[in-house]
């Protein structure tokens, strides 16, 4: 997991500005879910080069904090920091492994729990978004849609195709490839909405919820009738 994104590291800004599930419903969704974040602390989970944290940033949240598990994402992020200062701090560590950085009224993670590759690490995420987490404090994350139908429509006209590997308890090993120029390849893996639920239960959340992807088109606009009729993502949001 580490070598994968530190290798894509600087192409990473591209795929959120160019394929067309990214610049449209993706981040659509997690404004909608980080939407009342002004004057709040925030924890950006899977910050990656920082492309949330400063969208969250600069809806007025109080502080935020972005970790990510890549070196290579990170410099990116302090970099784009230290020309356009927002007050971001950022940490390289693994979520699975991170302790108690705070105590924030928000964890947010966009393709964060994709990277788990097994129930353990799932719980271990969950884990540390709950005890970074003021009580009452807010979960949401970002991720690929638990009841996908895979023999429905597929993502790749909106830029992203999903692959199966192989089957596992509980979800797929997958190959995700981006097609934007050059085409950004990287393994993930699909999870089914039990597992997802569950650690998050566990954990300690008191309420957990699958939230309807936002598609910010026109009804009538039938380039995302695939999408409609197969959403390739869903939000999450979760209360202490």
């Amino acid at each position: 997991m580490r070598t994968q994104y530190d290798e894509i590291g600087r192409s990473y800004e591209r795929l959120k500005r160019e394929m067309p599930l990214a610049r449209g419903p993706e981040r659509a969704t997690v404004e909608a879910l980080t939407g009342a974040v002004a004057g709040r602390s925030v924890l950006d989970l899977a910050c990656g080069t920082g492309w949330y944290s400063r969208i969250i940033a600069r809806a007025g949240a109080a502080s935020v904090l972005g970790v990510d598990i890549s070196e290579e994402m990170v410099a990116v992020a302090e970099h784009t920091e230290a020309r356009e200062p927002l007050g971001i701090a950022y940490k390289v560590h693994d979520a699975r492994t991170l302790g108690v950085v705070g105590r924030f009224d928000l964890v947010n993670a966009v393709w964060l729990l994709c990277y788990a590759r097994d129930r353990s690490d799932l719980a271990a995420m969950a884990r540390t978004i709950h005890d970074n987490l003021a009580p009452g404090g807010v979960y949401t994350g970002l991720e690929m849609n638990p009841n996908f139908d895979w023999d429905g429509p597929l993502a790749t006209k909106y830029g992203l195709t999903h692959r199966p590997d192989a089957d596992f308890p509980g979800g797929k090993e997958l190959t995700v490839t981006a097609h934007v120029n050059p085409p950004i390849s990287f393994q993930a893996c699909f999870w089914e909405e039990e597992p997802v639920v569950t650690a998050l239960r566990d954990a300690g959340f008191r309420s957990v919820e699958i939230v309807p992807p936002v598609l910010p088109a026109d009804p009538g606009d039938t380039f995302w009738d695939d999408f409609r009729t197969n959403p390739a993502i869903v939000g999450i949001r979760a209360v202490k």
